[in-house]
């Protein structure tokens, strides 16, 4: 027979033992929790805001600042010192915090390496030391850290090649590396990472071809890799990334074609192709990314003129194609991208006349069309009917445009470069005539004003004045007459004044000497 009180007792004691048991675990716990935050404490020699003022003894080091405790164990389970404009190093210590899920040091002044008993947490999942001094390599033994879902190591000055054991981290959705020193390519490895949905590697020089790895990246939202060195082509591949939203692969060494299953990627938002040495034409297909709010494709070797069927991308915002030589004229379709705000056709053989659609364009702020072979003029309501432009640059070296400056140009208040001149270069007779309008004074925002190599002729306009944020005027090589008006002593701003090869007369003005920032004055016949 049991009996049943000593049983009770028995359990009672074997209750209390592990109770007992548990809490010097969770007390030691705390301990080492304490002890290796006052370590990395010890190593910080500058803290300006004060950021670590609560961690010490005085304190439960739960109540500390920046950082928090888990409810059950009450061991650290998140850390937070970012922009704390904190300097020193990081002690290996932090492999000490064993329940640390959340660590966020970013933008601060660390220098020395990475510990690698970081690679001791295996329960963090976010680790981010973005915009610090590191330095050496990533250490291989983040691989321990199986738990990680996030690991932001740009901006800073990491050398060497990415680990390749970085590829065991199968729940890895964000690896951001951007901005360091780190050569070798990218590891195929990385395929293995099939969870991956930013991939961030720009500014390294990497070197190497594109990674075969494209076919497992079926989560791929995010991909830059822009100024890495990588030659080759551009992978048949790419088009199977349906999800992927920006693929920014500009300032590279890729050549070939443009793959046309690029289509592929129907949720496309941003593609960067600019500054490769890339051919063929520009992919009509390109016409079936309805998302796409930036194409840059510019500086290139691209032919076969602008397709017309891009007008497709309603959604577009930004389009730059400068600097290929793609030929032909400017499509009307352009009329139809209703969003467009930028456009960048410099550089690119184009002819024709500029199409009356261009003006329908509502949001449009810049347009660069300099260098191309353009006739015809102007739209009388230009300013009417593009309200919003900011930067108007149209050098006129290659251009044949003619006829007089619309006066409806002086509606684009918010204009802070307006350039319709020729360059250095300029062989062509340039024929934009009459008078420069009065109304050229209500163009406030104007930093740069530039219509040298025309043949305006009559006065200059003594609402010149009113142009408070103007740097710079480039009026020579007109046929500008009478005198320079009192007004220009007006502009606090002005840093070069081009009035040369004119026809001008009287006194230079007196008040010219308030332009206290002028450094340029060009005068001569």
């Amino acid at each position: 027979m049991v009996n049943l009180s000593s049983f009770s007792s028995i359990h009672f004691l074997f209750y209390s033992l592990v109770i007992s048991l548990s809490s010097s675990v969770i007390c030691g716990g705390i301990e080492k929790d304490h002890e290796a935050l006052l370590k990395i404490k010890s190593l910080i020699t500058r803290d300006p805001y004060g950021a670590l003022t609560s961690w010490n003894d005085s304190l439960h080091l739960c109540d500390w600042s920046h950082l928090y405790c888990g409810k059950r164990h009450r061991r650290v389970t998140y850390i937070n010192l970012s922009s704390q404009g904190l300097e020193g190093s990081l002690y290996p210590h932090v492999g000490n915090l064993s329940f640390l899920r959340t660590l966020f040091l970013g933008n601060n002044s660390f220098q020395g390496a990475i510990p690698q008993e970081v690679g001791h947490l295996y329960r963090l999942r976010q680790l981010y030391l973005y915009q610090n001094k590191f330095k050496e390599v990533i250490p291989t033994n983040l691989s321990g850290c199986f738990n990680l879902e996030e690991i932001g190591l740009s901006n800073n000055e990491l050398v060497g090649s990415i680990p390749k054991e970085i590829s065991s981290l199968t729940k890895l959705t964000f690896l951001s590396l951007f901005n360091n020193k780190l050569i070798g390519g990218i590891p195929n490895i990385l395929g293995n990472i099939t969870s991956l949905e930013l991939f961030s590697v720009r500014g390294n020089p990497l070197g190497g071809s594109f990674p075969n790895i494209l076919s497992q990246w079926k989560n791929l939202r995010e991909f830059y890799a822009r100024g890495c060195n990588l030659t080759g082509t551009i992978p048949h591949e790419i088009g199977h990334l349906s999800r992927l939203t920006v693929l920014s692969l500009a300032i590279n060494k890729f050549c070939g074609v443009i793959p046309t299953n690029i289509s592929g990627c129907s949720n496309l938002e941003e593609l960067y192709l600019s500054d490769n040495e890339l051919v063929g034409s520009i992919p009509k297909e390109i016409s079936t990314l309805t998302k796409l709010t930036v194409l840059s494709l510019f500086n290139n070797k691209l032919t076969g003129g602008i397709p017309t069927i891009l007008g497709n991308i309603t959604s577009l915002e930004l389009f730059s194609v400068a600097g290929n030589p793609l030929g032909g004229t400017i499509p009307d379709t352009l009329g139809l991208m209703k969003s467009l705000k930028e456009i960048y056709f410099g550089g690119c053989n184009l002819y024709g006349t500029i199409p009356n659609s261009l003006y329908n364009l509502s949001l449009l702020a810049n347009i660069s069309l300099s260098d191309n072979q353009l006739t015809g003029g102007l739209y009388s309501a230009i300013g009417a009917m593009l309200p919003n432009l900011v930067f108007f640059f149209f050098q006129l070296w290659v251009n044949q445009l003619s006829g007089p400056l619309p006066a409806s140009i002086s509606n684009c208040t918010s204009l802070e470069l307006l350039e319709l001149g020729k360059n250095n270069y300029g062989l062509l007779i340039i024929s934009y005539k009459d008078n420069l309008p009065s109304s050229i004074g209500n163009l406030v925002g104007l930093n740069t004003l530039s219509l040298c190599g025309n043949q305006f002729t009559g006065n200059i306009p003594s609402s010149i004045g009113n142009l408070q944020n103007l740097e710079g005027i480039c009026l020579d090589e007109n046929q500008l007459s009478g005198q320079i008006p009192d007004s220009i002593g007006n502009l606090p701003s002005l840093i070069t004044l081009n009035l040369s090869s004119n026809m001008l007369e009287g006194v230079i003005p007196s008040n010219l000497g308030n332009c206290h920032h002028l450094l340029t004055l060009y005068l001569n016949e």
